[in-house]
């Protein structure tokens, strides 16, 4: 009798060792050899392809190129990393040691993913609060004042209509609200600074003088004036679609704060940003542009404890690209930081469904978001908080066999 076991996560292969009693010293051992990856490096010359090759397989694993690298026919390749965890990170620390720059910045590249995919607590901390999200999860409940949202404009922008509905969602089990005042929907305008303000901050100053530290109160805005007027007023987290692209001082404003902070990757603005979007590589890409958003961040002197990172279905990508980003989250997870994601009722839901009211389109946003947990998301944005607190408990069960 046998079993074949798919595991992806070293705590499992450690569970594994130690059911059937293997010591512990040997399970240290072994335990990073029970995790395998595939490594895409792109665009290597033919030289670089075949050192990388020839250091792979020096180390027990191997390295797919293009056929006609080994002649120097074929000269730039993609190159594909095949093997378990223990022996990459050994292939990435010969890399290192290379003369040609490109090879030890791979190694270097390597070795920083493996180490936050795997070693990473994946902790969320900020203004005294602090989750570990590496097995566990937080749902995000959406409060528009807004006017035009895709979905529930003008149902919640007045102040004792927003009071309700967060008292409702807090009842329902959300973690975290998330107070938004500017439409972002496909084709939308930017909101003038004022008026965001006289959306947003009555709203936020009722909230919090209602419900206190019952709640944790998240703002999504780019713009620096309304952040700085709403953590001000108490606000938790700031939630910023722009990944610090729209306004240059909302970076010196999250500075001089201790609020947590969810940057998200977007590909334009929303006026423009469903117009026809196009990547060579959509994950590749997606995380290149994160990297450069925690650069700007640490070098504000910003704790990377406080960020979460949002790849932005729907923001600058079109139906196939928000399905392989949810397909591929556990990818994103490479920088050691917790993945929020925001299926809720959107257009890729209505097309799979063939659904036009986004209110209709709960059954597929629980379906997505289900997926989004299995494959490694930490907080879940959207409209439908009870629905969700149900769904992710019995997903959550299955995957932990426990309750």
């Amino acid at each position: 009798m046998i079993e074949l076991l798919k595991i992806n996560e070293i705590e499992k292969v450690r569970e594994e060792l130690k059911n059937i009693g293997v010591d512990d010293i040997a399970v240290d051992l072994m335990d990073k050899k029970g995790i395998c990856y595939a490594v895409k490096v792109f665009n290597c010359k033919f030289y670089h392809a075949n050192i990388l090759k020839q250091e792979a397989l020096s180390v027990g694993i191997d390295a797919a190129v293009q056929k006609d690298v080994i002649t120097a026919k074929k000269e730039i390749t993609d190159c594909l990393i095949l093997g378990d965890v223990k022996r990459i990170k050994k292939l990435a620390g010969k890399l290192k040691l290379q003369n040609f720059e490109f090879l030890r910045e791979v190694g270097k590249r390597i070795e920083e993913a493996l180490g936050g995919l795997i070693e990473s607590d994946f902790i969320f901390e900020f203004k005294g609060k602090r989750f570990n999200l590496k097995n566990d999860y937080l749902i995000m409940g959406i409060l528009n004042v807004t006017p035009d949202s895709f979905s529930d404009g003008g149902k919640f922008n007045s102040v004792d209509a927003a009071l309700r509905r967060t008292e409702e969602m807090l009842k329902e089990g959300a973690d975290i609200v998330d107070v938004g005042g500017e439409s972002t929907r496909p084709g939308s305008d930017f909101v003038n600074l004022d008026e965001e303000l006289k959306r947003v901050v009555p709203v936020v100053e009722a909230i919090k003088k209602r419900f206190g530290s019952d709640v944790i109160l998240s703002v999504d805005t780019y713009k620096s004036k309304v952040a700085e007027e709403v953590l001000s007023l108490g606000a938790d987290i700031i939630n910023d679609i722009s990944g610090l692209g729209f306004d240059k001082k909302l970076l010196d404003v999250l500075s001089g704060s201790d609020c947590g902070i969810v940057e998200m990757h977007i590909k334009g603005t929303p006026k423009n940003m469903q117009k026809n979007p196009v990547y060579e590589h959509l994950i590749a890409e997606i995380n290149e542009k994160f990297d450069k958003i925690l650069g700007k961040l640490k070098n504000a002197g910003i704790d990377e404890k406080r960020v979460v990172l949002d790849p932005g279905i729907g923001f600058g990508k079109n139906f196939e690209g928000n399905l392989k980003i949810l397909n591929n989250i556990e990818s994103f997870k490479i920088f050691g930081r917790p993945i929020l994601v925001g299926t809720s009722r959107k257009s890729f839901i209505g097309a799979i469904l063939n659904i036009e009211n986004p209110k209709d389109r709960l059954f597929g946003t629980i379906a997505s978001n289900v997926a989004a947990l299995l494959k490694g998301a930490s907080i879940f944005r959207v409209h439908d908080v009870r629905e969700h607190k149900e769904a992710l408990k019995v997903a959550k069960s299955i995957m932990d066999e426990s309750f």
